[in-house]
């Protein structure tokens, strides 16, 4: 498949095309190509744009649109742990003034929200010198300061929400009138991004989202992770926005 995929790309990199619409249908191929490789090894991608993978009832024709899942990189859930923490500590007096410059091992896997709790309490164990097992603390550095402050500057973690997920999937159609499955695939990228980690809300796993679109996925690029979404047409979901138990997605 890796040759028929070069050859595509030639071919669209030979031809008249702008450079801007060659680079998208180019990018469009590698997405549909590694998203094919994470849900089925044995998969093929027809010139089409369709995925062939194998089934009971023999080779089945999926017709794939993949889009980007562009979400704002303002919300980092690492900012937000850090001010948690400062609250926390400085309520119990000045034992832990300082400035701590807080240093993380980078995991290749994203967090649910039980994830970020074990993070927050293993900053706070650094803080408080606790012998612990760390997992993703790599070390704490404290200056003296007049309060208490905790800073980090290498480590992001982006929040993708049910809301944003609902917005994408409400400006993708599927195709009219074709007899094939139609999936879409919304891609997450650590370099649009600018991190390798995202935090995944609970409520999206849980949450049914209305389209008419047969399946609908989250797909990490830069991990390989694969979320499967509840779709359904017409579905209202009265309880939006109401965070439910976390299904665990690192």
């Amino acid at each position: 498949m890796i040759q028929a995929i070069e050859n595509w790309m030639d071919a669209i990199e030979s031809s008249k095309q702008k450079k801007r619409v060659k680079e998208q249908e180019i990018k469009a191929i590698v997405d549909l190509w590694k998203f094919a490789e994470s849900y089925d090894g044995e998969a093929i991608i027809s010139q089409k744009g369709e995925l062939i993978i194998g089934g009971s009832q023999g080779p089945e024709k999926i017709n794939v649109q993949c889009a980007d899942l562009l979400l704002n990189q303002k919300k980092n859930a690492i900012s937000k742990i850090l001010l948690e923490i400062e609250i926390e500590l400085t309520a119990l007096g000045s034992r832990y003034t300082g400035l701590y410059n807080v240093e993380f091992r980078k995991p290749n896997a994203n967090f649910d929200a039980g994830e970020m709790q074990n993070l927050k309490n293993e900053i706070i164990s650094g803080i408080k010198g606790e012998v612990i097992l760390y997992k993703y603390v790599e070390r704490i550095r404290k200056l003296p300061s007049s309060e208490l402050k905790i800073v980090n500057r290498d480590f992001k973690i982006v929040e993708c929400s049910s809301s944003a997920i609902a917005e994408i999937i409400a400006k993708s159609q599927p195709i009219q009138a074709v007899p094939e499955k139609q999936w879409l695939v919304l891609i997450l990228s650590s370099i649009d991004h600018c991190c390798k980690s995202f935090l995944i809300d609970e409520a999206i796993q849980a949450k049914t989202f209305e389209s008419d679109f047969d399946k609908i996925f989250i797909f990490d690029f830069y991990t390989s992770e694969i979320i499967e979404l509840n779709v359904a047409f017409g579905v209202q979901n009265p309880a939006d926005g109401v965070p439910s138990p976390a299904n665990g997605v690192a």
